[in-house]
């Protein structure tokens, strides 16, 4: 017997009807989605008028479909849900559906869709069009359908009660402008999916048990959700709660949270839950159309299980707190920035990188171009203007040394003076006088940042940013990688690349995209690659020397001086980043010396019978805070390190007990042995080492033990007339006095390299202190260019911006850098001669016009 006669009546033949009422319907559907589709991708917003709203053109396109469905016969309060009509009342929902997302750009009940929900919504209306071939498609399939079916009807039916608040005023949206019925889509849906079950399941011989399987997957996940999301909870409660039973904690309790809670997805939504997902107390009651700004520089966005969980518990800590966690544990110090104005509709539309590459002195300046292009299409009522924060991630021993913005169309060259000076200025100019001003300001972890205001329709904004760096060595090879950076999307940015040898370079290593041209540089134009490594021979140093301001520079290969030094006391600082392997190679240090773990900042004695204690730390902690001051004997002490670059900043925790103690344990002058097993260094030792705090060493645990055999250990000796580059293996002297009978043969960036860490050096003992910022210092930055934890580089846009906030050009300076600096500044002698050939010229000049009036 033929089965296909007792399908239900929507289908009526093996193939179905062609309904021009359909197919319009699906033309239709197609043009809305694929233009809002493309209205998002171009980030095209709503205009104030109605009439030339995005939303315009979808509410139109919905209303033209229903009247269709009126003139054919197919709409009413019942009609619509009869057999014949029923997929089309599908296409209208989904039409509508369409209307409603775009309606709610302009009034905001639902925050960004994530990438899933947004995945989730276009498979059940797939799933819910597809019905209307289902008799076509093999037996296989209709059971799939009925579990995507079953999948739709609880994502329908939590949209519905989402919005349930505003039926009211959707209601008399109806009645007045009938965009109000928009309100009431989900509700459609869920019941057109429950009419599809109905009218299908006794006549498709399909068990209903598929529909439940594909109605319970989403709910069993949810419930899985909300149990994970209320565990960790429970578990932060537990941590903050009980901080009370130690009054002499010295560490910030969100510190502890840090450390303990697990690094995933469930737990970022957790802690971004008062920040950036929409919760339970956000909703009901809550309605204001509005998007919100968020303390976090991040789209808000909508995430069901999150807002499901939110109903049941919720984070207690403080959004400073929960703050300073995400910044330990996700890398976000860039989104945590203190923003004076919005920076949404930004991105980076171009990006040039002119890189300079001196192979014979193991250096690197590199000059970034940006520009930063407001995409905003319509007029708000504080206008388009908004603020570009950068944040630039520096290789190693990198530093700032110049900064332009174009002002009409101008390069505007920035002064350096002290960071109190720059941000009042900044603040002043763009909080209240809404003028032109760009600024970079040093920042911990190898960073700093650049602020560009205003940014706004008129024109893109260019600025530039000028980097010195020294060469990380690696296996006999220099390598140069990209000044990489967060901001503005990049996503869609061009960048040329320009690569100039200054010197003879060997066996240069570049990406397939670089040509060479007429002059020897090397030439890429292509999208902006974060990745990209140049790599050379790392060639002998040659004879170079700069010479400023009665002193000269010069830079030399530096091998670590291995000094007797015997150690009783060590100390493991064990985090999640260790292994059991290198556990095990440490293993046999029990037998000669002392064995300490940190344990909650107090050192427990290792023994064979408490090892497997080590063992368990592997996994317990994110990261670990060394309390440094509770080593007594330092110069027979060790510690042996490994991290994540994902740590605190010394900076989050400077109000801390544990941070005063730091501080004072290292302006003492002590200074402490520390091994960083080979991988990456965490900030909160990377920073101790850049400030000078630490006798620093890194390699294997075999190289470690080689060390400790022979009762020897690297010390790095510096002074004011010595720094060292460590990554770069080099070291840079500054002798008094200057030969006469030799010139310059290197660039400005020699000086400006030691004044940098010459600057952290004198700057490391007091960093922790509220005064650590001083005169003496301000002027070494100011006479060098180099932005540093007391100086910044700002651009203002007119010299009275400049008197009235006291800023001024330091004469005899280095200045901004350049390219290809021959970084010959005229000394005192030099500037004499300059001044005598000069007058020798303007009496000739006289002389000669006298003879000629004669």
């Amino acid at each position: 017997m033929d089965n296909t006669s007792n399908f239900p009546e929507i289908i009526t033949s093996d193939r179905p009807k062609q309904d021009a009422v359909i197919t319009i319907g699906y033309a239709i559907l197609a043009i809305s989605f694929i233009a809002y589709c493309g209205f998002d991708f171009m980030n095209v917003n709503v205009s104030n008028d109605f009439f030339q709203n995005t939303f315009f053109f979808h509410y139109l396109a919905s209303v033209g479909y229903l009247l269709v469905l009126i003139f054919s016969g197919a709409f009413g309060v019942r009609k619509i849900w009869y057999k014949e009509n029923i997929h089309k009342a599908i296409i209208l929902f989904n039409i509508y559906l369409v209307s409603a997302y775009a309606l709610n750009k302009e009034f905001i009940i639902f925050e960004d869709s994530v990438n899933w929900l947004r995945g989730y919504l276009i498979l059940s209306s797939l799933t819910l069009l597809s019905f209307r071939y289902f008799d076509l498609l093999p037996k296989w399939v209709h059971h799939l359908l009925y579990v995507l079916l079953g999948l739709a009807i609880p994502l329908y039916l939590y949209l519905a009660l989402f919005v349930a608040p505003v039926y009211s005023f959707g209601a008399i949206g109806i009645i007045l402008f009938g965009i109000g019925i928009h309100s009431f889509v989900p509700l459609w849906l869920l019941i057109a999916s429950i009419v599809l079950v109905k009218f299908t399941y006794k006549t498709a011989k399909v068990s209903f048990h598929w529909v439940w399987l594909g109605v319970g997957l989403p709910i069993f996940f949810a419930i899985l959700f909300a149990w994970q999301w209320n565990s960790r909870i429970s578990n932060i409660e537990r941590i903050t709660n009980q901080s009370v039973l130690h009054p002499d904690e010295e560490l910030p309790v969100w510190t502890k949270v840090a450390q303990t809670i697990q690094n995933d997805w469930i737990s970022q939504r957790i802690l971004k839950s008062n920040l950036i997902y929409t919760v339970a107390s956000d909703h009901f009651g809550n309605w204001d159309f509005q998007p919100r700004r968020a303390s976090w520089d991040e789209a808000r966005k909508h995430d069901p299980f999150v807002y499901i969980a939110s109903m049941f518990s919720k984070l207690s800590l403080s959004d400073e707190e929960t703050i300073k966690v995400l910044q330990a544990i996700t890398d976000a110090h860039h989104q945590s920035q203190e923003r004076l104005w919005a920076g949404d509709n930004l991105s980076t539309s171009y990006i040039v990188s002119d890189i300079d590459i001196y192979p014979d002195l193991h250096l690197a300046y590199t000059e970034k171009y940006l520009t930063v292009r407001n995409n905003e299409n319509y007029r708000r009522w504080w206008g388009s203007r908004e603020e570009a924060i950068y944040t630039f991630q520096l290789p190693e021993g990198s530093v700032v040394t110049s900064l332009s913005l174009w002002i009409e169309g101008v390069e505007q060259k920035g002064i350096l003076t002290s960071k109190q000076k720059a941000n009042n200025a900044y603040k002043t100019i763009v909080g209240v006088e809404q003028r032109d001003p760009s600024l970079v300001h040093w920042q911990e972890g190898n960073t700093v940042s650049v602020r560009v205001f205003p940014c706004d329709t008129k024109e893109e904004r260019k600025f530039k940013i000028g980097i010195t760096s020294p060469l990380a060595q690696e296996n006999g090879r220099l390598i140069y990688k990209n000044i990489t950076f967060r901001g503005p999307n990049a996503s869609f940015a061009k960048e040329t690349v320009r690569v100039s040898f200054v010197g003879e370079p060997k066996d240069v290593k570049l990406p397939s995209s670089f040509e060479m041209d007429i002059k020897g540089n090397y030439l890429s134009e292509k999208s902006y690659d974060p990745d990209l490594e140049i790599s050379l021979n790392a060639e002998d140093l040659k004879a170079n020397r700069f010479s400023f301001d009665g002193y000269t520079y010069s830079l030399a290969n530096y091998q670590p001086q291995l000094k007797p030094s015997k150690v009783s006391a060590i100390y493991l600082d064990i985090n999640n980043s260790w292994t059991k392997a290198e556990l095990n190679k440490l293993k046999p240090l029990l037998e000669s010396h002392k064995l300490y773990v940190n344990n909650d900042n107090e050192f427990v004695r290792l023994s064979q019978k408490n090892w497997e204690l080590v063992e368990d730390k592997i996994n317990e902690n994110n990261f670990t805070l060394f309390p440094f001051y509770k080593i007594k004997n330092t110069t027979q002490a060790l510690v042996i390190t490994k991290g994540k670059r994902l740590s605190p900043h010394l900076s989050d925790i400077k109000k801390s007990a544990f941070a005063q103690k730091i501080g004072k344990y290292f302006a003492d002058g002590k200074k402490v042995k520390v091994y960083n097993l080979e991988g990456e260094i965490s900030t909160y030792i990377s920073s101790l080492r850049e400030l000078r705090g630490l006798e620093f060493a890194n390699g294997t645990a075999t190289e470690l033990l080689n060390l400790l055999n022979k009762n020897q250990f690297p010390v790095a000796e510096e002074s004011d007339s010595k720094v060292i580059l460590h990554d770069a293996q080099l070291f840079i002297s500054k002798t008094k006095g200057i030969d006469t009978t030799k010139a310059n043969n290197a660039p400005d960036h020699l000086a400006r390299l030691f004044a940098y860490n010459d600057i952290m050096r004198k700057v490391g003992p007091h960093f922790h202190d509220d005064d650590f910022i001083n005169d003496e210092l301000i002027d070494e930055a100011s006479s060098f260019y180099v932005v540093s934890p007391v100086s910044s580089l700002i651009v203002l846009e007119t010299q009275q911006d400049y008197d009235r906030f006291d800023i001024k050009h330091k004469e005899n300076s280095l200045g901004n850098a350049s390219k290809n600096s021959s970084g010959a500044v005229p000394e005192p002698h030099e500037w004499a001669l300059i001044i005598l050939f000069a007058g020798l010229v303007v009496y000739a000049l006289r002389q000669s016009k006298y003879r000629f009036s004669l």
